[in-house]
């Protein structure tokens, strides 16, 4: 039983197709008339050398000549307007009379197996890949006014199939193509043609974040937009150029493709990645090494038809020791304001702010969580800041648990309304003026030199309370000095006065 329906599946598969084409038909066409109005007329045979006619197919349409066809894939039946076509060993006569305006034309044409191009009704070939070959492309750009008969002959060996062609008005690009993108911003160079023939225009490429990107161009045969020119995304190709600093670490490099791309680090002269020879499709490779310093970094990359991408990603394999560029704070009106900044390390950090009255006992106020370590700056807002002089410091925390700590800072808040008067003093007299209650309250007067003259214990000071200070005892010479009120041992408000 299972031998008698293998038997019915190979007699389906391979006869019946024969079968059909064997049955009587009768060729349509004339094999000399050319197409107008953009749609070719295509004379099909069934075998490599124009001979046993067929019938004929149209491509193109009345908006473009542009067609990309593959029959239906290999070991087909395809339709014909005459006799149906088995997709292995045939030949296509395509021809098309077009009224060029006065400019400037590219034309790019491919096909798999052998594909010419004339425009002269077959008299000579401006485009000849006729070989057997697995569809490579040819590109030619030309001045024409007028009329011209134009001719495309194809042939097909043996398995896949597929010609391409596609004509537009000619636009080059114009600026700098040496120019590097820096930082995250890649600068990225289109061309029509897949070894960079024509220039298009400039396209960039960031996350904002770090090197990595992923571009599709919007698909297969539609036009990509450039800084200048819009690009046909068949057979163009991409220059991505970026100079780049690296801290000291081990790198990996993830590339992927539909086509073709090489990656390298040395501004073109060498290649760490190269898929540039290799067999098309979608393909991915890695590259680690270690780097430090400044690189020139270059992306190449070029599509032939069909699906089209580009995507790069790096990783940090090795957690890079951890530093603090700067910590620095001030106070707002909201509260103490603290700013720091990192170097680069690729892996997320947790950072820990910690506070003091003291300087020596700190204890957590808050959390910056997950940070990107992408050499930005941070910061973090203590919006309960105490009265008095208040440290502050970092606790940083990498993705393995290891801890390093910043330099502490100290803030000075003093409570509004204080007052310390007057800045002249005559009569051996200091008054203090507040708003607010103050605990234990000091006041001292020292030297420029900060030696301590004067120590008065003032107890508890009520909301809108002022006092005197009287300090005759000790006979002031004339001079300046600092005033400092403190409450429970926190710095209230400094002053300076002058002694008459």
């Amino acid at each position: 039983m299972l031998k008698n329906y293998f038997g019915s599946l190979f007699w389906g598969l391979f006869f019946l197709p024969q079968l059909a084409a064997s049955q009587p038909c009768t060729p349509q066409g004339d094999q000399v008339s050319y197409g107008t109005n953009n749609v070719w007329v295509g004379y099909v045979y069934d075998n490599q050398n124009f001979t046993n006619y067929l019938g004929y197919i149209n491509v193109g349409s009345s908006a473009s000549p542009d067609f990309s066809e593959d029959f239906g894939g290999a070991f087909v039946t395809y339709p014909v307007n005459g006799c149906p076509l088995s997709t292995e060993g045939f030949s296509i006569r395509y021809k098309l009379t077009k009224i060029f305006a006065p400019g400037t034309y590219t034309f790019i044409i491919s096909g798999d197996d052998g594909v010419r191009l004339s425009i002269d009704g077959g008299a000579t070939w401006i485009i000849d890949n006729w070989v057997y070959n697995s569809y490579h492309p040819g590109m030619i750009t030309l001045n024409l006014n007028g009329t011209y008969n134009m001719v495309i002959e194809y042939f097909e060996g043996t398995h896949q199939n597929r010609i391409f062609f596609n004509v537009s008005e000619s636009c080059t690009a114009t600026g700098n193509t040496s120019l590097y993108g820096s930082g995250t911003t890649w600068n990225g160079y289109l061309y029509a043609g897949i070894n960079f023939e024509e220039y298009k225009g400039m396209v960039t490429q960031t996350t904002g974040v770090n090197l990595a990107f992923n571009q599709n161009f919007g698909g297969a045969s539609v036009y990509f937009p450039t800084s200048d020119c819009p690009t046909l995304t068949d057979f163009f190709s991409v220059r991505y150029k970026l100079h780049h600093n690296f801290p000291p670490n081990s790198y990996t490099f993830t590339i992927s493709g539909d086509d073709k791309y090489r990656l390298s680090l040395d501004g073109g002269s060498t290649w760490v990645i190269d898929r540039w020879g290799m067999n098309t499709g979608n393909t991915t490779r890695m590259y680690t090494s270690n780097l430090s310093g400044a690189y020139d970094i270059v992306l190449e990359y070029y599509d032939m038809d069909g699906s089209n991408y580009i995507q790069l990603s790096t990783n940090n394999n090795v957690l890079l020791p951890l530093s603090l560029v700067s910590f620095t704070g001030r106070r707002t009106d909201q509260g103490a304001l603290l700013n720091w900044n990192m170097e680069e390390t690729g892996t997320p950090l947790n950072f820990e702010i910690e506070r003091s009255d003291n300087g020596t006992s700190f204890q957590l106020i808050g959390v910056v969580a997950n940070a990107e370590g992408s050499a930005s700056s941070y910061s973090f807002t203590d919006f309960s800041m105490p009265s008095g002089l208040t440290y502050y410091r970092i606790k940083i925390i990498d993705q393995q648990g290891r801890i390093s700590y910043s330099k502490s800072i100290s803030l000075l808040n003093e409570l509004k309304g204080t007052r310390l008067y007057p800045t002249i003093v005559s009569n051996n007299t200091i008054f203090v003026s507040n708003d607010n209650s103050l605990a234990t309250a000091v006041l001292t007067i020292t030297d420029m030199s900060g030696r301590s003259l004067i120590k008065r214990q003032l107890g508890n000071l009520a909301p809108g309370q002022t006092i005197s200070v009287y300090f005759n005892d000790l006979k002031l010479q004339r001079g300046l000095y600092l005033v400092q009120l403190l409450s429970k041992n926190q710095l209230v408000k400094t002053e300076r006065i002058i002694i008459q």
